[in-house]
């Protein structure tokens, strides 16, 4: 594309981050840009300073005078399916695919002059910018245990006398700050990333670790980075709302390869994982993992207890003080990726030891009389292994209690198989909400319940909590059933929100969170 012979481009979503940066970009190179948003924001201001025209309002059945047109993939479903229908034959980008087209011509010098100018002035992709020789870049990747995996790499560093930094979905800590994230967070957008860079680099960092995802890949935010060492945890089905196909969401997570791995930088691979084939066969040299079979890291003898899992690493006893089964996976991941910096193994085996429970990773926040944990699972396959290991807490003639949902706009064809998975595991299951944005709240359980029905499991019982105009309530309602349902040596898992900080009704963010409710609760029946 020779962006400067653009005349006119249409921006749907303006106000958007990634919206904003292309927007910026297109009017520095002279181009007539028309945008629509719902409100007004500091960013649209400066667009419309710069000389973009901006409508504030849904665009509905508008049709475009314009060269393409660029649109959010957060725009509801049924407004976006109208301005295709209206626009059959003008040229559609998503932000993150445009985005992503514009670093790669930046990258492979394909930009004439007045398009570098542009590209740089507009701060699209600040992170080519950066001296990647003073820190190391760690990147963990993977459908689950990012989190969990990349923070035991942040303690093992730490503990073994590195000064790490580490930024996750939950947080990113620097020095001695822990620094928010923000709702419903990926990966930061590549300013946000510059800024906590610069940061670590002050604090004279050693290690910088990145938690990264698919959406942060395909759409840019990390153009810029390469990483010496990089892990996978595993590649399931997620996120084809965004990719569409499982092919694409490969190809996506793979980039962490083609893009962004150093020369001669290290790569760690499961082989467990359906991904392993593939992953392989795109790099040099690896080092794998496995609870299965012999790798370079292998982990027999597992037995899990209450709060801790005992084991056996490459013959080496080992106590990982967390719990469920996929941890293992998990930790043997962090372990090679440590491995990778210089670090004896019989020293990681030592410091996991101290390592406190990530934040709403299987966080057990009441023992007695039942227990209750708060977990992130919200795929298959995370609530799957959720609930495989949340079983094996309950004690005798005890009850596995579920609460969950699945968010809206977001991958509906995942709620039949947790619909199912929830029925098959847990002995209740309770319904509720999980940012169903502009879907209708009892439609989404409606799918999650038909999975249910088909599941295995007839002597199992489901509530539903569905009305989305109370908002935040529909999810302490449900919270509060599985308290008054609980008894001695039940289990009660709540999946899906953990850490984060809001729940999603239409496009209002309303305050919300799983382990602050969840300890008032605890607290309450306490005083009971």
């Amino acid at each position: 594309m020779k962006y400067s012979e653009t005349k006119k481009a249409t921006i749907l979503g303006i106000g958007g981050e990634g919206a904003y940066y292309l927007a910026k970009f297109l009017l520095l190179l002279g181009v007539q840009v028309e945008g629509f948003d719902m409100k007004e924001s500091n960013r649209t201001k400066e667009l419309e300073e710069l000389g973009a025209k901006i409508n504030y309002r849904n665009p509905e059945e508008d049709v475009f005078d314009t060269d393409f047109y660029i649109f959010s993939s957060n725009i509801p479903s049924n407004i976006l399916e109208k301005v295709f229908r209206a626009n059959p034959k003008l040229e559609k980008y998503e932000v993150g695919e445009f985005y992503h087209k514009l670093v790669k011509d930046y990258e492979n010098n394909l930009l004439n002059e007045k398009e570098k100018d542009a590209f740089l002035k507009s701060d699209i992709a600040p992170l080519f910018n950066i001296d990647l020789c003073k820190m190391r870049y760690i990147s963990v990747t993977g459908t689950d245990g990012k989190t969990t995996t990349s923070t035991m790499v942040y303690h093992m560093l730490k503990e073994n006398g590195f000064k790490p930094a580490l930024i996750t979905t939950v947080a990113a800590y620097i020095g001695n700050e822990q620094i928010d994230t923000g709702f419903h967070t990926t990966t930061p957008t590549a300013q946000n990333m510059f800024e906590l860079i610069k940061k670590a680099e002050k604090n004279e960092c050693t290690h910088i670790i990145i938690e990264t995802t698919s959406h942060g890949l395909e759409q840019g935010r990390l153009a810029g980075i390469k990483f010496d060492n990089i892990g996978y945890t595993n590649i399931t089905t997620e996120h084809l709302d965004y990719h569409k196909t499982r092919e694409r969401y490969f190809q996506a997570k793979a980039l962490l390869i083609t893009d962004h791995l150093k020369k001669g930088g290290s790569v760690t691979l499961n082989e467990d994982d359906d991904s392993f084939v593939k992953l392989k066969e795109i790099v040099r040299t690896y080092s794998s993992y496995s609870i299965e079979k012999e790798a370079d890291f292998y982990a027999t003898d597992i037995v899990e207890g209450k709060d801790s899992i005992s084991l056996k690493v490459n013959d080496l006893d080992c106590t990982l003080p967390l719990i469920g089964l996929f941890n293992v996976s998990n930790f043997l991941c962090a372990l090679s990726i440590c491995s990778n910096e210089g670090i004896h193994l019989e020293d990681l085996l030592s410091s996991i030891e101290s390592l406190k429970p990530v934040v709403g990773r299987m966080e057990v926040l009441q023992q007695k009389p039942f227990v209750v944990i708060v977990d992130f699972a919200h795929t298959s396959n995370s609530t799957l292994n959720a609930l495989r290991s949340a079983k094996k807490l309950v004690k005798d003639n005890g009850r596995l209690i579920h609460v969950f949902g699945c968010a809206g706009q977001r991958d509906p064809g995942k709620r039949y198989e947790m619909g199912k998975t929830s029925n098959e595991y847990a002995d209740i299951t309770i319904l509720t909400a999980e940012d169903p944005r502009f879907e209708s709240l009892k439609n989404i359980n409606d799918e999650i319940e038909r999975g249910w029905r088909d599941g295995g499991n007839k002597e199992t019982t489901i509530f539903r909590f569905d009305d989305d105009t109370v908002n935040v309530k529909v999810r302490r309602d449900a919270i509060r059933k599985a308290f008054d349902l609980a008894q001695e040596n039940d289990v009660i898992i709540i999946t899906g929100k953990s850490h984060e900080s809001s729940l999603c009704f239409g496009n209002v963010e309303y305050d919300w969170n799983d382990i602050d409710e969840v300890t008032d609760l605890v607290n309450e029946f306490y005083l009971m």
